[in-house]
């Protein structure tokens, strides 16, 4: 049994060793045999001919613009490794209506398409050179993957939050995206019994020795 908790945290360890760490954002999936897989990362610095996407924030909408709006993509892998765009959406904050449409893999075609289910107040982070505003937020691609991750944003104003709470618009630029998939309970309770018969075919493989 030590050998076999010995193993599975190796591993666990290998797999969050593995996980890629990236400002700019880390998209990965995967849900069912049937869910997407793979991911890729939102680069700022290669979004478009004209710069990084740039965004407005209020307490009732985020507004990317242009909306939508094209965004390079990169480090793609899986069912994204042939995916250069995807097209990011503007959404409504309070009320927020869900689902809502968030970004589209590929092509404005409604496949690889990733709505927002549900949506937590933003964070604001002051920084030497302004402020960072952070949703995170759950979703669900149109073939049933779930997923979870947040946005971040970036504004030269200091004094954002304030304004956000009173009620003004911030205009801020759009640095970062996160998402990563969320395992259905079935396959969390397939691990759990593969595990077990690893543990059990270990036990009797001591017993015979």
């Amino acid at each position: 049994m030590v050998s076999f908790k010995s193993t599975l945290l190796n591993a666990t360890l290998a797999i969050t060793a593995a996980l890629p760490l990236a400002t700019a954002g880390l998209f990965t999936s995967a849900g069912s045999a049937q869910a997407y897989t793979g991911g890729f990362n939102y680069s700022p610095s290669l979004n478009g001919i004209n710069g990084p996407t740039e965004a407005t924030l209020s307490q009732t909408s985020v507004s990317f613009i242009p909306d939508p709006g094209a965004i390079l993509l990169t480090h793609r892998t899986g069912d994204f490794a042939s995916d250069f765009t995807g097209y990011i959406k503007s959404f409504q904050t309070s009320p927020f209506i869900s689902p809502s449409q968030f970004i589209d893999v590929g092509a404005l075609d409604g496949t690889k398409l990733l709505s927002l289910t549900s949506l937590n107040p933003a964070i604001f982070t002051t920084q030497n050179g302004g402020t960072d505003i952070n949703l995170s937020f759950l979703g669900l691609f149109e073939d049933g993957t779930k997923a979870e991750g947040y946005i971040t944003f970036a504004t030269q104003d200091k004094s954002a939050e304030a304004n956000y709470k009173s009620g003004k618009t911030i205009n801020a630029s759009f640095t970062g995206l996160a998402v990563t998939s969320v395992p259905e309970p079935a396959a969390l309770l397939g691990l759990g019994a593969v595990g077990a018969v690893m543990a059990m075919s270990r036990r009797r493989k001591s017993f015979a020795q």
